[in-house]
């Protein structure tokens, strides 16, 4: 019989095995596959093993240059066997490692080559095993190109395997993995010629930094040739010949070894991946924002997926597609600071926007550099040449992006990371204290210079780099001015409502395409506002209970938008959301959930009691139900001053199986109160399914008994939400009847934040996972030719952006003083005057 789990990784290398512990993690019975051995190429045959070579032929450069330290010895010399047998040291070390660790974790682990066997099976060399959902994780191969003599070449795997140093070397091709055999090699001894077709060496890396590297090796005797096409390899001197064209003219290097590398591949090889529904695009997993293939159950990471084909991004990439897979988050990959990382000499590292990137998308940059050759702490280490340097939006001093070529470059960029992905600016990093000396002082010494306040450096004046303009610049924004403005982002503000929902504006036409792109983008911001929320929950800075909207947009935005300006609002505490909808200041939200003087309520509230009167927004109560009599109250008010505005109360399903819930809708049918009750029916009262708990689980029917009309609409369609909360909304405000509205809709998180969210299946979470009202609406908003996936990217950004701008701003808020602990607890008089207070008490 096949062994069942809930999730099956293939594939055991940096994200295999991480989304394997992670679903573990999670709770998930989980099993990984690996034909070969754990850690995969990176481990194996990539990142470390290519490291721990570097590292000797580091230490090889330093001892040869020690004299000016005092370090006297002659003849150094350079063991090769013993560097490879340290190599081998250390990734059997590191492998042993993984195999611990998933291990200890709960994992298990199967050797062999898999393959997709149907709806959730998995096929390990005969033996099947069963799966909820498998992750797809088996990484890349070695790319190869039709080129005569191909076979006298070498790979990245053979060249770490050599048994010498080779006297002259040429390398096939300026990338990544090209230029790091190169630094390696000719620091060895060897001779080195890198030919590359591009312009430049390492083209995603900006040519400042390139020019500084290649002079290095030019120093070593290392040449590189570019624009360069290579024709053949042959045989011939002893050795081997590659000939190539540059320029028009012929060219011939001779060298004892060549190394072809031309980049990696997608491997799927023996997956059967199509037969089982997944889709391929040139070898290339096809996978949705969230990581999940058009099979069902079918999740993929890390280089079969193409994308950023780096062993960092497919850890992370593994941690999105099993907290997606467990139902913990709804996540997104965010790939804007994922930095990248090369092990020359020097290091090369950056992160997030280049200048050449800047210029080709017209982004204004203020541009700040430092040399190593000013830092204390890079003369001692005897390593001065190249620098740092960062590129910040010039209005608001935000950091866009950093660049950095010198010593431990590639660790010096996790600060830079840190920066760039939480939106820091250039002011927060200088005026963190960095220790002294040290090399990451060069980071903030390029922040202070793009600031013209260099310290270390004289500064000089720099003007922000402006946006290419121009005829030709012109031209291309006429001609693709249709597309620019599929991709123009509306104001964060909620959108203006039209003078009257009806289906009529609400149809996908270019009349109303402002009006629904400002819904799609309220419904990402409440979102993001969310998902961010929950991040600041686990690190502490939001206290008590917090409950997300996260999967509810749809019945959020369509509910609240149905209402007028003075219009009244009721609702629980899962009201963030709710309250952003209608247009309460998001600062102010976050602040209230941080306890911060500028919240809504001052930070008295927290996170379940959320208020704004001048918006009539009467707040979130942490009681389930107890705020259905003050609807109650509301509507009477309004009845009594004769009034036209209407009440709306909004409710989960678990509020409908107490008292006041049946007393209140009595008593707003009994007085014709013009109240609008809207029933958020999720499926769940905490952890227990409507079904379970009451005896009707068509929510809208309990309406019935009071003689009230009632509807039950899809809460997963914003559309069918507005429009049919309007019509009810209208009706009452025309005749003063109490109407009854049931939103049918799933919350993606737990009940609150620290609900582990352990009831409900896998299967039951999937199945309206694929209902996710945010993208149903982006189809609709796509297929009518409204917006495409480049608009949906560039708000996503943008909202992520102002979300990070939203956090910053509670964190920095006041909290508030101890000495106005009662302040805002009594009204008008009482408030202003203590003494009064204190004669009454």
């Amino acid at each position: 019989m096949a062994e069942s789990f809930d999730v099956v990784v293939i594939g055991g290398g940096p994200g295999g095995y991480v989304a394997a512990l992670r679903a573990a993690q999670l709770g998930a019975r989980t099993a990984i596959v690996e034909k070969d051995r754990m850690g995969g190429t990176c481990l194996v045959r990539g990142c470390i093993p290519t490291k721990a070579l570097l590292q000797s032929s580091e230490l090889y450069t330093l001892a040869k240059g020690g004299r000016p330290f005092g370090l006297v010895a002659d003849n150094i010399g350079f063991d090769w066997p013993a560097a490879q047998k340290r190599k081998a040291s250390v990734v059997d070390q590191l492998v042993k490692g993984v195999e611990g660790l998933l291990k200890a974790g709960g994992v298990t682990s199967y050797r062999g080559a898999a393959r997709l066997a149907g709806k959730g099976v998995v096929d390990v060399g005969g033996d099947q095993v069963q799966a909820k959902d498998i992750v797809i994780a088996t990484g890349s191969a070695i790319a190869r190109i039709p080129m005569p003599g191909a076979e006298l070449t070498i790979d990245s795997d053979q060249i770490l395997e050599l048994r010498e140093v080779p006297k002259r070397l040429a390398v096939i091709g300026g990338g990544v993995v090209g230029m790091e055999f190169a630094a390696m090699f000719a620091a060895l001894g060897s001779k080195v010629t890198v030919l590359e077709m591009l312009p430049q060496v390492l083209a995603m890396v900006d040519a400042d930094l390139v020019n500084v590297y290649t002079k290095h090796l030019a120093g070593l005797g290392g040449e590189v040739h570019t624009d360069t096409k290579v024709g053949k390899v042959v045989k011939g001197n002893g050795g081997l010949q590659v000939q190539f064209s540059s320029g028009g003219e012929g060219g011939a290097v001779e060298a004892d070894q060549v190394l072809l590398a031309v980049g990696r591949v997608p491997y799927t090889d023996g997956l059967d991946a199509e037969k089982a529904g997944v889709k391929l695009d040139r070898r290339r997993v096809v996978v949705d924002q969230h990581l999940h293939t058009d099979a069902d159950g079918v999740w993929a990471i890390g280089d079969v997926i193409g994308g950023i084909m780096l062993a960092h991004v497919a850890s992370y990439e593994g941690v999105c597609a099993v907290e997606n897979i467990a139902g913990h988050s709804q996540r997104v990959p965010d790939y804007h600071a994922a930095p990248n990382c090369v092990y020359t000499d020097p290091e090369i590292a950056h992160v997030g926007l280049g200048e050449k990137e800047a210029k080709e998308k017209g982004v204004a940059v203020k541009v700040g550099r430092f040399p190593f050759a000013a830092s204390g702490r890079a003369l001692t280490l005897g390593q001065s040449e190249g620098f740092a340097k960062v590129l910040s939006d010039p209005e608001s001093g935000r950091l866009l992006g950093a660049h950095i070529i010198g010593p431990r470059a590639t660790d010096l960029i996790a600060e830079a990371t840190l920066a760039v992905q939480n939106g820091l600016t250039l002011e927060q990093i200088d005026l963190t204290i960095h220790a002294h000396p040290t090399l990451p002082e060069s980071l903030m010494e390029a922040a202070l210079a793009a600031q013209g306040r260099a310290i270390h450096i004289a500064n000089r004046r720099t003007a922000a780099a402006q946006p290419p303009s121009g005829p030709t610049q012109t031209a291309q924004n006429n001609q693709n001015r249709e597309k620019e403005m599929a991709t123009t982002i509306k104001p964060s503000s909620p959108p203006p409502t039209p003078d009257a929902i009806n289906a009529k504006s609400l149809e996908l036409t270019k009349n109303n395409r402002d009006f629904l792109l400002g819904l799609h983008r309220q419904m990402q911001l409440i979102r993001r506002f969310e998902e961010r929320a929950q991040e600041q929950y686990t690190k502490a800075k939001i206290g008590g209970y917090c409950h997300l909207n996260i999967g509810e947009e749809a019945t959020v935005v369509g509910g609240i938008l149905a209402l007028k300006a003075n219009d009244w609002i009721f609702t629980s505490y899962r009201e963030h959301g709710h309250a952003i909808a209608r247009g309460v200041d998001p600062k102010a939200v976050m602040a209230e959930l941080f306890g911060k003087e500028t919240g809504t309520s001052h930070g008295r509230g927290g996170s379940m009691h959320l208020v704004d009167y001048s918006r009539r927004f009467m707040g979130g109560y942490g009681i389930v139900g107890g705020h259905l009599p003050l609807a109650v109250g509301g509507a009477w008010a309004v009845r009594y001053r004769k009034q036209k505005d209407v009440v709306f109360c909004m409710f989960g399903d678990g509020a409908t199986n107490i008292g006041a819930f049946h007393e209140s809708l009595n008593m707003s049918k009994v007085f014709d109160l013009p109240v609008v009750w809207f029933c958020v029916n999720n499926r769940y009262g905490m952890g227990t399914p409507v079904e379970a708990a009451s005896a009707v689980a068509d929510i809208y029917k309990k309406a019935c008994a009071y003689d009230m009309e009632s509807i039950q609409v899809d809460g997963m369609n914003l559309r069918e939400v507005l429009l049919r909360t309007s019509e009810m909304v209208e009706k009452t405000r025309n005749d003063s009847q109490p109407r009854f509205v049931e939103a049918l809709c799933y919350r993606f998180r737990g009940h609150s934040v620290v609900d582990p969210d352990k009831y409900r299946s896998n299967e039951d979470k999937e199945k309206w996972r694929k209902a996710d009202p945010i993208v149903a609406f982006e189809h609709e908003l796509e297929k009518s030719g409204l917006a495409d996936e480049e608009y949906f990217k560039n708000v996503r950004v943008e909202v992520d952006n102002q979300v990070k701008d939203i956090i910053q701003f509670a964190d920095e808020s006041p909290d508030p003083k101890t000495d106005d602990l009662y302040k805002y607890v009594y009204a008008g008089q009482w408030d202003d005057n203590p003494a009064l207070r204190a004669e009454r008490v």
